[in-house]
């Protein structure tokens, strides 16, 4: 049973401050959502981003697209290139390094659409106080016992619950 508390607050300072008291007592998957940046709600502990990961990846699958296609186009076409070899590098250099980037990029990009919660529309844990000036809380509870300690911390902390 999972269950999500969401909270709003006047100020960040209360915000950052119930974020703290939560993660002294356990509570580990909390978000933190306002209409302008909180730098102090970056924590090391975050995962990292996996684009750069996704940008290798992209390039070294359209780089061996390209290389397939110019070699298996080359010698599917039978020209007679009078004694020059059929597969050259410097023929295909251009091909390979141009799909290579396109590649990367699209990937790299489509990991950052994703990353962003583009594709999924709007996250689930999302309040419109946001709009309005205030940090929105989300704090996701394993049990009814995290529950009870994530409400009286959210509530010793200055925050609205269950914001509808």
């Amino acid at each position: 049973m999972t269950e999500t508390i969401l909270a709003a607050f006047a100020t960040h300072e209360d915000a950052l401050e119930a974020a703290r008291a939560l993660r002294r007592e356990g509570l580990r998957e909390i978000e933190l959502m306002s209409s302008e940046p909180i730098h102090e709600a970056m924590n090391g502990d975050s995962s990292k981003s996996l684009i750069t990961w996704f940008t290798i990846a992209g390039g070294i699958t359209g780089a061996t697209a390209a290389i397939l296609l110019t070699v298996l186009t080359s010698r599917h076409v039978n020209i007679v290139t009078g004694g020059m070899p059929v597969v050259s590098f410097w023929a295909f250099g251009v091909i390979i390094f141009e799909t290579a980037m396109f590649t990367a990029v699209l990937f790299a990009l489509g990991r950052m659409l994703y990353e962003a919660r583009l594709f999924g529309g709007s996250p689930v844990d999302y309040d419109e106080a946001v709009s309005d000036d205030k940090v929105v809380m989300a704090v996701r509870c394993s049990d009814e016992a995290s529950v009870n300690t994530a409400k009286t911390l959210l509530n010793a902390n200055n925050a609205t619950l269950n914001i509808d």
